[in-house]
């Protein structure tokens, strides 16, 4: 298993760096508003947009979240922990799947009540890559309520290193916008000797 692998950050408590966005991402999960919007990660490669949103999306989907954190232990945190998906999340590598039929597959299933009655969370990786067709096929889904309204019928994750390429469309449809900083050397340095030491 490579080192990037074996020491990403499972739970907001390994995230070093980003404490006012942990912060915010916890309450959202604890006050039971985060299953009713969309949210946008954006920073340079490598910041943590990814890791970020997956956590999220693991604590939005969990049984029992633990202080907005996933518990790592029911059937939908290991589902996506051991197989990076699961009944109600789905991972999209925007460069890769950029087009208007990858994303229609993903709105026709959202007229589907998930086992769990939760709304189905997309991450879509390199976001910014999606083609204008495919970002028209996700409005209408993004925009059946505003930010906030109880009747989301799906929940995007976007991660992007160009937020400026993304439509405002697309962006005026996520109440939170993240942007993730590069963490401090001194932080980083501790985070290496930690990893030397294990």
């Amino acid at each position: 298993m490579s080192l990037d692998t074996k020491f990403r950050p499972r739970t907001y408590a390994d995230v070093i760096g980003q404490e006012n966005t942990v912060t915010i991402l916890r309450q959202y999960v604890t006050s039971g508003a985060g299953l009713h919007q969309s949210y946008l990660f954006s920073g340079a490669w490598g910041s943590g947009k990814t890791t970020l949103a997956r956590i999220l999306a693991r604590a939005l989907l969990c049984d029992n979240p633990v202080g907005g954190d996933p518990c790592d232990q029911c059937r939908s945190c290991v589902s996506i922990l051991e197989g990076g998906t699961s009944e109600n999340f789905f991972e999209i590598d925007a460069a890769t799947n950029s087009g208007k039929d990858s994303i229609k597959r993903i709105t026709e299933g959202v007229k589907y009540s998930t086992y769990s009655g939760k709304s189905p969370i997309h991450l879509m990786d390199e976001a910014h890559r999606l083609s204008k067709d495919a970002l028209d096929a996700l409005l209408k889904p993004l925009e059946d309520t505003v930010p906030g309204g109880k009747d989301k019928q799906m929940i995007c994750l976007f991660c992007t290193t160009e937020p400026e390429a993304m439509r405002n469309t697309i962006l005026s449809r996520c109440a939170p916008a993240f942007v993730i900083k590069p963490v401090s050397p001194e932080k980083m340095a501790d985070r290496l000797a930690f990893v030397c030491q294990t």
